[in-house]
């Protein structure tokens, strides 16, 4: 019988939850459990038949566990991924890879360029099949030269505030799912150049009054001429809108919303309308997740770099903050290196 790998899960909020189906999904076995709330560490424990653990390097540092997953708060992950690097064991942090481009730095400078391959990081759509259908059409040239590119990510309703202050910020939270999207479709010969962010807090100004936007927009421009523009709100009131528009010289692709099922009503009142969008991210991306876990143990066992990594992660944070410089300055940023410093720019 083949031996499942042993994971140790730090975290035990939503995250945690949707990562914990996707190990049980994908092959692993959740080992052990850290939460600082022992409550619902122990409630993700039991539902797993996994021990709960003391603090995260003695669940790191369980004799049974062989590999790491991060899914605490974003302000937590350099110091977690630094104590599972420590401990020579794999892991995979849920995005973003820090909740500031400094603490990105930080990580990647003290684990080293070659161990930053090794650390999975968690953006998985990237494995969402309408996603890496795009991203697969436009690296083939099927659609001829990448002219515009258009990401659109809504959520169905805002976070709670509390969770505002400890997010990093729209642009470093949520949009960079968008940012990481946005350069695996390009592709490493088509570098992003500069960046153009636009916000606002329309949605609730309680976001606005903690130092966030809820509403943005991002333009930015390749050094082949290409346009990415990425459109993100806090709140969509038909539920999870997340679509990807790839046009070229050539053609077009898409990747649309899926629906809650093929079912279309025809009528005087509504010809032709089809079944609502699914309602948040675990029913829309939860295949990706399994099959993101899926890879990061087959990476484990086979010994090769992972497929989405910290050194991607600290290139989606150098966008994020990009980003941030520029909607506080109200013009675009021309982009050098991931080292350069905005605030003298």
């Amino acid at each position: 019988m083949k031996q499942l790998t042993g994971i140790a899960l730090l975290g035990a909020g939503r995250m945690a939850k949707v990562h914990a189906a996707a190990i049980n999904a994908a092959g692993g076995r959740i080992v052990t459990v850290f939460d600082p709330v022992t409550a619902a560490a122990e409630s993700l424990a039991a539902q797993n038949n996994a021990s709960v653990a003391a603090t995260a390097e003695a669940a790191i540092g369980h004799p049974d566990v062989q590999a790491v997953v991060i899914a605490t708060s974003s302000d937590t992950h350099v110091e977690l991924i630094l104590a599972a690097s420590k401990a020579a064991k794999p892991v995979l942090c849920e995005k973003p890879l820090a909740s500031s481009l400094d603490e990105a730095r930080r990580c990647i400078s003290l684990i080293g360029d070659e161990a930053a391959k090794r650390v999975f990081l968690g953006f998985n759509r990237r494995f969402d099949r309408g996603h890496a259908s795009v991203r697969e059409a436009v690296l083939r040239g099927d659609i001829g030269r990448l002219e515009q590119l258009t990401l659109t990510s809504r959520d169905p309703l805002p976070p709670p505030l509390a969770y505002i202050p400890r997010s990093g910020g729209l642009f470093r939270d949520m949009m960079i799912h968008d940012f990481d999207m946005a350069r695996g479709i390009l592709g490493q010969d088509n570098p992003i150049v500069s960046v153009t962010a636009h916000g606002s807090s329309v949605i609730d100004p309680e976001i606005g009054r903690l130092g966030d936007v809820d509403t943005a927009s991002v333009t930015m421009e390749t050094r082949n001429g290409t346009l990415v523009t990425i459109l993100n709100s806090r709140r969509c009131s038909f539920g999870f809108d997340q679509r990807i528009e790839a046009f070229g010289s050539e053609g077009m692709v898409i990747s649309d919303n899926p629906r809650q099922s093929g079912f279309t009503r025809y009528s005087a009142a509504s010809p032709g309308t089809q079944a609502p969008i699914l309602e948040f991210f675990m029913e829309r991306y939860g295949p990706s997740y399994t099959e993101e876990m899926r890879l990061f143990l087959a990476c484990i066992h086979s010994g090769s770099e992972m497929p989405v990594n910290a050194i991607d992660g600290l290139q989606a944070a150098w966008l994020a903050e990009a980003a941030t410089h520029s909607l506080k300055q109200g013009k675009t940023v021309p982009l050098t290196h991931p080292n350069q410093d905005f605030n003298h720019d």
